[in-house]
């Protein structure tokens, strides 16, 4: 059968008085619209700021909790290196101070590149410490070793060292 025969045979019969067919809806071709694919946009640009603001936000917090831990070892060994001094030499390293990135020892030996952003100092005062239930008073000093960074202070940490028996 030729092709145009059964095209025609293939559309309904009209009656007369019947309304016209309604010609079909065009459909849509497969894609996003301009304001989908916008919006699509939009909520990606939203994700990524979050997410790059919240990576370095940890990395910010990583770096500041790394600079905790070297100040509270820094000031940990020059608590222990003062320990180590004679009582008598105790008073005169009051005020001792050694800015952000010049760490030393007492011997003046210079610390690694990672304490780069550490500082230090020491406050030295007399103190008595009484035991009422015992009796006993026990005079000493009070040695405090604050390790800070360029904005403040990170760690205090203090020792009593009492006077030795003559």
């Amino acid at each position: 059968m030729p092709r145009r025969a059964r095209q025609l045979r293939s559309q309904p019969r009209t009656q007369p008085g019947d309304r016209p067919a309604r010609p079909a809806l065009r459909r849509r071709p497969g894609g996003f619209t301009l304001v989908e694919a916008l919006v699509a946009a939009t909520v990606l640009g939203v994700v990524v700021l979050a997410v790059l603001s919240s990576v370095s936000t940890a990395h910010t917090m990583s770096f500041e909790g790394q600079k905790r831990v070297l100040a509270a070892m820094a000031a940990d060994d020059l608590l222990l290196e003062l320990s180590t001094l004679e009582y008598a030499d105790l008073a005169a390293r009051d005020g001792f101070e050694q800015p952000v990135g010049e760490m030393a020892t007492l011997d003046g030996e210079a610390y690694p590149e990672t304490f780069w952003s550490i500082g230090r100092s020491v406050s030295v005062e007399a103190q008595s410490v009484s035991e009422p239930a015992l009796g006993v008073t026990v005079t000493g000093v009070l040695v405090t070793v604050t390790a800070s960074d360029e904005r403040g202070p990170l760690v205090s940490l203090a020792a009593f060292i009492p006077e030795p028996a003559p």
